[in-house]
């Protein structure tokens, strides 16, 4: 009997690795130029945003009249955002990061 508990609990385990490994994120529709995944707002105004990643890589935009406040933003979230370029970065939405994109 412990045997086939052994075996059914690697077997559970083993489905559960696969599924994490297979959670792709969805490809974006059509429209959107660029996305940034797991970022934090480090700076924002009425008409910047300054954004870091993991790693520490800071990226700057300019925004059009399209974004949020910059009040909905907090320092502790991570984020992925999807934009549009253009003369100034247009802002089509945000999302909280995905818990196992945040480690990385």
């Amino acid at each position: 009997m412990k045997k086939i508990v052994i075996v059914a609990a690697v077997f559970v385990f083993i489905l559960f690795l696969t599924k994490i490994a297979n959670q792709i994120p969805p490809p974006p529709p059509t429209g959107y130029s660029f996305w940034l995944y797991a970022q934090h707002v480090v700076e924002c105004s009425p008409t910047e945003i300054t954004l870091v990643d993991n790693r520490q890589t800071e990226t700057h935009l300019d925004k059009d009249d399209t974004w949020p406040l910059c009040s909905t933003f907090h320092h502790d979230d991570v984020l992925d955002f999807y934009l549009s370029r253009g003369e100034k970065t247009h802002f089509i939405r945000v999302e909280p990061t995905a818990w196992w994109r945040k480690a990385m």
